[in-house]
């Protein structure tokens, strides 16, 4: 293989000014876990925290067996409280725009 036909540039040339504005996209993405910023971290833990709460506190005693959630299963229960969470989640988004 021919050592000329390789395009080696040196490092300086390598991170130019388009180098340095990738180097400011990276410092904005460490503002952020995931692609998601700290604020929207936030919400989900109250959501899913409130949520929590409410399907414990208020629904459970008046559901029937079978639609109470058995601890570290996939059931009904489960998803009751995934649909209770994400409606949480949907106020505070719509609290929030307001």
């Amino acid at each position: 293989m021919n050592c000329s036909a390789l395009s080696i540039r040196p490092a300086r040339s390598v991170v130019g000014r388009q180098g340095f504005r990738l180097l400011g996209r990276f410092d904005h993405m460490a503002h952020q876990f995931l692609g998601v910023t700290p604020r929207r971290w936030l919400e989900y833990l109250v959501a899913i925290l409130i949520g929590n709460a409410i399907y414990y506190f208020s629904l459970v005693p008046h559901l029937p067996d079978s639609l109470r959630h058995q601890g570290f299963r996939t059931d009904w229960g489960a998803g009751i409280d995934f649909v209770v969470c994400v409606a949480v989640y949907g106020l505070i988004r719509l609290g929030s725009s307001l």
